[in-house]
C-alpha cells in the first residue's frame, strides 16, 4: 500500500503555484502585494526566495522590481517569478530552497552570463581582488561591483568607449579610469540606497549618483539596474544595463560651454547670472534648449529679454524654468505625470508609443548626459514660464486673440513683444463681434482704438486702487478704475480675467472693446435734445456748476433727469414751482445729482448697497448720504431708478434718473 501511494505521488507532478505561472499583467493590492488580473482575489507577496521582475517586451529590458503599475509609455508591462539572487531552485520542491555558494565578487562577476566583456577588460588590466594593493595604499575590505551587460558596450557613446580604453597611472600600476570608476568601496545593498545619493568610487574619490525611482526601482548615472544585490564573500554586485558614462570629465557648466549646439542657452544662463550657482550646486537636473530652439523665437523678443536690465527677472524666470532640483533621468521622467522646475512651474510629462519623451510639448532630442554635478537633457523647444512670455503671448494664452490680430495690424506687434511695461485691457474675442464692421476699416482709428487699450506701467489687479487713473499710449487719454470687492471694471469694460503676468506687463481681459470718451459732460447735456430741460435747471442754477462740469477736472458722476421723465415728474406742480422758483432749493437739489466720484453701473455687484456722498452739504458739513442698491439686476438710488444706459465723457459718466432728487 505504502509503495502504491508513493509512486502516485512521484507520477503526479508538483503544484508549482506561482513559479510555473507565465507572466502576466498585474495590479497593485492596497496592502503592497501584487494582485493579478486572472486571479483577483489571489495576492502574491514575494517571499525571501521567490523575487519578481518586470518585463517590458517592447524594450526588451527586465528590471529587478515591479515599478510601472503595468504600462510603460503605454505598453504593458508583464511580472515574471524567478529565484531571488543567491537562490536556485531544484526538481520536485516548491520554489527556490537551493542556497547557492558563496564566492568572492570576482569569481561571482565571472560565473555571471552576459558579463564576458567586461569581465574580460578587468582580466586585462589584473583588476583582481588581490592586485587591488597597487592602486590604493590600503586597499577596501569589502566592494561593490557594477558591471554592465555585453549589450550594454554597443549602447555607449563614442566618449565612454574611449574612457575605457585609456589608461592612467595610479599609485604603482596603470589601469582604465572607467574600470575603478565602477567599483564602490564598502557594501552598498538596495535598501541602503536613496533619491540623489552620492556614492564615492575608487577612481580619485569620484562619485554616481543614486536615482531611486517609484517602489525602489534604482539607477547609477541614469542607467537602469538589471539585477541587484548579487551577494559575495566581500562584496556585492549589481548588473547594469550599459557601462556607466563618465560623470568626473565634465560639470555641467563645462559641458554647456564646450558644446556649440547650447551656446545660446550658455548665453541666456551667463546674462541670468546663473554659471556661477551651477557650478556650486551638486545635483541638478538641466533641461538645454539647442540654438535651433532658440531661433524660433522672435530676435526682438530674445534680445529685449537677454539684453534689457529692467527685464532680468524675466530672464532668470526662463532660465530657471529649464532646471530641476534633483538628478531626473530619462527613464523615471517616462514613468511621470507631472514635474515641477525651480520657477515653481509644473510641466506635464508626456511619453508616446515610440518612447518619444517630452516635457510641456518639448522634445527630448538627447537624454541623460550626466556631469558631475548633474544630468542635462536636450530639448527642441525653449520653455517660456508666464513670467518671462511677452505680452503678446500671455494675451493669446488669456483667449484675447481677436486683439492680437488688430495689434499686429496697425504695426504694434513688437511694441508688445519686446518693449514696455505696458498693462493690456484686452477686450475679448466676444466683445469684438459687438464692434461696428465699419470701424475696422478706418486703421487710423483701429490704432488709436488698440492704443487706449495699453496703459503705461506694469499693473496688477492686488495694486490698483478704485477710482485709479492710468494713462494709456493715446495722447492725453486715461483709463478710469472701479475697483470693487469682486469685481474691477476700466471704463465700461469689467475684467473678467484678470492678472496674466508677462516679463512686459499685466494682462487683464474685459467684456467690452473701449472707446475713448470725446466731450465733456456739459458739452453732452447741451447736445442731448432729450436732456433739454434737465440742462435749463444746471444753468439756471448759477455759472459756476456749468463751468465746472465743462472743464477737464473730475471725474464726476451727474445723475441726469431725461426730458420724458421730467414731464411726469413736474405733474406735480406745487414741488416742480416750489424747486425752480428757489434759487436756494434748485442748487441744494441739483448738488445731490453731482457726485465727486467715477460710478460705473456695470461693476456694481448684485445685491451690493453703496453709500454716496454727493456735493451738498449741511450746515453740520455733513454730506447727505444717497443709498445706491442693485437688487434683481435693477438699480435704484433714493426713491429713483437708475436706468442701465449711460453715457462716458471725458471728466465722467453721466447716469439717467426718472426723477429729479429732493434735497
Amino acid at each position: 500500500m505504502v509503495v502504491i501511494i508513493l509512486i502516485l505521488y512521484l507520477a503526479a507532478p508538483p503544484v508549482r503555484s506561482q513559479l510555473a505561472m507565465d507572466a502576466r499583467i498585474y495590479q497593485l493590492s492596497p496592502r503592497g502585494g501584487y494582485r493579478f488580473n486572472n486571479n483577483p482575489s489571489q495576492v502574491y507577496v514575494p517571499g525571501r526566495d521567490v523575487c519578481i521582475v518586470e518585463e517590458v517586451p517592447a524594450l526588451n529590458m527586465t528590471f529587478p522590481l515591479p515599478w510601472t503599475h503595468g504600462t510603460f509609455c503605454s505598453h504593458k508591462t508583464y511580472l515574471q517569478h524567478q529565484c531571488c539572487e543567491g537562490f536556485g531552485s531544484a526538481p520536485l520542491e516548491f520554489g527556490c530552497p537551493v542556497v547557492e555558494k558563496v564566492v568572492d565578487v570576482m569569481t561571482a562577476m565571472r560565473k555571471m552570463p552576459n558579463v564576458e566583456k567586461f569581465s574580460q577588460l578587468m582580466s586585462l588590466h589584473s583588476m583582481d581582488r588581490r592586485h587591488l594593493d597597487r592602486f590604493f595604499e590600503t586597499p577596501p575590505d569589502a566592494l561593490t561591483l557594477l558591471v554592465p551587460l555585453d549589450e550594454g558596450f554597443r549602447e555607449a557613446d563614442n566618449f565612454t568607449a574611449s574612457e575605457l580604453r585609456r589608461v592612467v597611472e595610479i599609485l604603482r600600476g596603470h589601469t582604465s579610469p572607467l574600470l575603478l570608476y565602477h567599483m564602490l568601496p564598502r557594501r552598498w545593498y538596495l535598501h541602503h540606497l536613496y533619491h540623489n545619493q552620492q556614492l564615492r568610487t575608487l577612481y580619485r574619490d569620484t562619485s554616481v549618483t543614486v536615482t531611486k525611482l517609484s517602489n525602489k526601482m534604482v539607477l547609477f548615472n541614469c542607467v537602469p539596474v538589471q539585477r541587484v544585490d548579487i551577494h559575495a564573500r566581500d562584496g556585492v554586485l549589481h548588473v547594469l544595463q550599459r557601462p556607466l558614462p563618465p560623470s568626473y570629465v565634465l560639470s555641467l557648466v563645462d559641458l554647456i560651454s564646450m558644446d556649440p549646439d547650447l551656446t545660446m542657452f550658455f548665453t541666456v544662463l551667463g546674462y541670468a547670472d546663473l554659471l556661477g550657482w551651477l557650478r556650486s550646486v551638486d545635483s541638478i537636473t538641466v533641461m538645454a534648449p539647442t540654438n535651433a530652439a532658440f531661433k524660433r523665437l522672435p530676435l526682438r523678443f530674445l534680445d529685449s529679454i537677454t539684453y534689457d536690465v529692467k527685464y532680468f527677472p524675466a530672464l532668470q524666470a526662463l532660465s530657471r524654468n529649464h532646471l530641476m532640483e534633483g538628478v531626473e533621468c530619462s527613464l523615471g521622467l517616462r514613468a511621470k505625470v507631472r514635474v515641477k522646475t525651480l520657477e515653481g512651474i509644473t510641466l506635464p510629462v508626456a511619453c508616446s508609443s515610440s518612447f518619444n519623451l517630452s516635457l510641456n510639448s518639448a522634445l527630448v532630442t538627447k537624454p541623460d548626459v550626466v556631469t558631475s554635478n548633474g544630468v542635462l537633457h536636450y530639448i527642441d523647444k525653449v520653455m517660456i514660464p508666464p513670467r518671462a512670455m511677452s505680452l503678446v503671448q500671455v494675451t493669446r494664452r488669456a483667449g484675447a486673440t481677436k486683439f492680437i490680430e488688430l495689434v499686429k495690424e496697425v504695426g504694434l506687434f513688437d511694441d508688445l513683444v519686446s518693449f514696455g511695461p505696458y498693462t493690456v485691457f484686452a477686450p475679448s474675442n466676444e466683445a469684438f463681434k459687438k464692434l461696428n464692421a465699419s470701424f475696422l476699416s478706418n486703421k487710423d482709428a483701429l490704432r488709436n482704438l488698440v492704443m487706449y487699450h495699453l496703459a503705461v506701467g506694469s499693473h496688477a489687479s492686488f495694486t490698483l486702487l478704485d477710482n485709479q487713473v492710468l494713462p494709456t499710449l493715446l495722447q492725453d487719454t486715461f483709463l478710469r478704475l472701479k475697483v470693487h470687492a469682486r469685481v474691477m471694471s476700466a471704463e465700461d469694460g469689467v475684467v473678467t480675467s484678470s492678472d496674466h503676468v508677462a516679463f512686459n506687463g499685466y494682462v487683464h481681459v474685459v467684456d467690452r472693446v473701449l472707446h475713448p470718451p470725446v466731450s465733456s459732460i456739459a458739452r453732452v447735456l447741451s447736445r442731448d435734445p432729450n436732456l433739454r430741460r434737465f440742462t435749463s435747471l444746471v444753468t439756471q442754477s448759477g455759472i459756476a456748476l456749468w463751468r465746472e462740469l465743462s472743464l477737464e477736472k473730475g471725474p464726476f458722476t451727474l445723475f441726469a433727469v431725461p426730458d420724458d421723465d421730467m414731464d411726469r415728474w413736474a405733474s406735480d406742480l406745487f414741488t416742480y414751482y416750489r424747486i425752480i422758483n428757489d434759487e436756494k432749493l434748485l442748487n441744494r437739489s441739483l448738488s445731490a445729482h453731482i457726485l465727486d466720484d467715477f460710478v460705473m453701473p456695470r461693476a456694481l455687484e448684485e445685491g451690493s448697497h453703496s453709500v454716496l456722498r454727493p456735493r451738498l452739504k449741511r450746515p453740520s458739513h455733513h454730506r447727505y448720504p444717497l443709498r445706491l442698491t442693485v437688487s434683481e439686476g435693477r438699480l435704484s438710488l433714493r426713491h429713483a431708478s437708475i436706468s442701465k444706459n449711460f453715457v462716458l465723457c471725458t471728466n465722467g459718466i453721466i447716469l439717467f434718473i426718472d426723477t429729479l432728487l429732493l434735497p
